[in-house]
């Protein structure tokens, strides 16, 4: 973790521990997860990806297919990053949360492209749409609709 991405990582950790109101726990090893949060029996695994805003048209993550992690309670955090001066989309953070579960589906049958150079690897091209306020991955003839995924976090208190 470095850079962007441990400025996105905070943010969800913030955003988490906040809003959420729940207790936030760094793994000792990193085994493809940032970090775990929850209380009791409920608690998610998350993952997060960050980017920042690419060619004024969208926002890029990889995804490294031996690392996926893929259970019912882990979800992947798609940080669109902005200074923290500044908002997008009329917001200050703007987190795609995706369950990882979904991500496998989609990968599986609706072809979220990998790299032509490295198979093992997707690249994620999220483009949003200010006017409209939808958030969409496009990627080599595969559209799909990542609005509902905006910001929508799962309640604490249900599972995923």
């Amino acid at each position: 973790m470095s850079g962007i991405g441990h400025l996105g990582e905070l943010a969800v950790m913030e955003h988490v521990a906040k809003a959420l109101k729940l207790p936030v726990y760094l793994p000792v090893k990193d085994t493809g997860i940032d970090f775990v949060a929850g209380r009791g029996e409920l608690y998610y695994e998350i993952q997060v990806k960050t980017s920042t805003f690419q060619k004024n048209s969208y926002f890029w993550f990889d995804l490294h297919r031996h690392k996926l992690v893929v259970r019912a309670n882990t979800l992947y955090v798609f940080v669109c990053y902005t200074l923290p001066s500044h908002t997008f989309m009329g917001l200050r953070n703007n987190f795609l949360v995706v369950p990882s579960t979904s991500l496998k589906e989609w990968i599986d049958t609706l072809g979220i492209a990998s790299k032509a150079s490295d198979p093992d690897i997707f690249n994620v091209f999220v483009y949003p749409d200010e006017e409209k306020r939808t958030w969409t991955y496009r990627n080599k003839g595969c559209e799909l609709d990542w609005t509902h995924f905006w910001n929508n976090w799962p309640v604490p208190g249900k599972a995923a």
